[in-house]
């Protein structure tokens, strides 16, 4: 008996190269769902803001006196002091517009003035400062007894019956010599730098002597601007400037002094005893017990050179 093999659906599967590409399905459409409309929400209106207006100030009035300066022209300060120069009468001008007159009590008016006569006793005391160092007072000193000590060797070489021989007293001074030698070296740079620092309290002498001028220039005018109790005040500040202009003039004169004394001191001290000293060492180091008088001769003119400096130096 034979059987025979049923195959189903008759055709053959197609192979990948011949089956067919899928495209869409045929009859599929999309579904739009209605949406649900939502109604705008009005915001809530307020009234507007109302603005205020801008405040506005008035001026008060305050008890009291008007602060108003001195106004005078160069013009009139000219006629007024025709002995001043145009650059005095602007100065004065300027004092002048710094003060108010209606406003100054006593104490105001006392005070007029003060700070250029405070000005000017600072400077005083910068320059006594410098003058009165230890090294100014100590070379006279120094230069005293050296010249004693010369001095006394000076005599011993005169010879004489009581007299002890020249080279003993020499033996006897010498190393005191060496040693005021030594301080005098010292203080020759010491005198150098007091000279220098007198040069810079020069340059504000002249700036205090203007600002106390035009002051003084300022209280005249005034005296005829002002009241009987107010112009006794100021007279009398007039008075103290005009004296703090001659004080002024008084510590210009010490300055250059000072420093004409600061310069002699330096050269007696290097002329006369640093370069003529050690010729005197060296004749007095070879000087016999009984010298000749050949040796007593120049020992002499060397202590007799060096003396008369220290004389004129004193």
């Amino acid at each position: 008996m034979s059987i025979k093999v049923t195959v189903i659906g008759g055709a053959r599967p197609p192979t990948p190269e011949t089956a067919p590409e899928p495209g869409p399905a045929a009859g599929v459409k999309p579904t739009v769902l209605p949406g649900s409309t939502l109604p705008a929400t009005a915001m809530p209106s307020t009234p507007p803001l109302a603005v205020a207006p801008a405040p506005s100030f008035t001026a008060s009035a305050l008890p009291g006196v008007r602060r108003k300066p001195v106004e005078v022209t160069l013009p009139d300060l000219a006629r007024r002091f025709p002995q001043a120069d145009a650059a005095a009468l602007q100065r004065t001008q300027g004092v002048l517009a710094g003060v108010h007159a209606e406003s100054l009590d006593a104490a105001g008016w006392l005070r007029f003035g003060m700070p250029e006569q405070e000005e000017l006793a600072a400077l005083i005391r910068q320059r006594l400062q410098v003058a009165q160092e230890a090294t100014t007072r100590s070379v006279p000193q120094h230069l005293r007894r050296l010249q004693a000590l010369l001095t006394d060797v000076l005599e011993a070489l005169d010879g004489g019956f009581f007299r002890r021989p020249a080279a003993a007293v020499w033996a006897g001074h010498e190393a005191e010599v060496v040693q005021l030698e030594s301080l005098l070296g010292a203080s020759h740079a010491a005198l150098s730098d007091q000279l220098q620092a007198l040069g810079p309290l020069k340059q504000p002498v002249q700036a205090c002597a203007q600002r106390l001028e035009a002051s003084a220039l300022a209280a005249e005018y005034l005296l005829d601007q002002v009241g009987p109790e107010a112009g006794s005040l100021l007279l009398a500040r007039l008075t103290s400037l005009t004296g703090s202009q001659a004080l002024l003039h008084e510590h210009r004169l010490h300055l250059e002094q000072d420093a004409g004394h600061l310069q002699e001191l330096m050269t007696w001290v290097q002329d006369g005893v640093l370069l003529k000293l050690p010729a005197v060492h060296a004749q007095l180091a070879r000087l016999a017990s009984r010298p000749s008088e050949t040796q007593r001769f120049l020992a002499a003119e060397k202590l007799t050179d060096i003396l008369q400096t220290l004389k004129r130096a004193l």
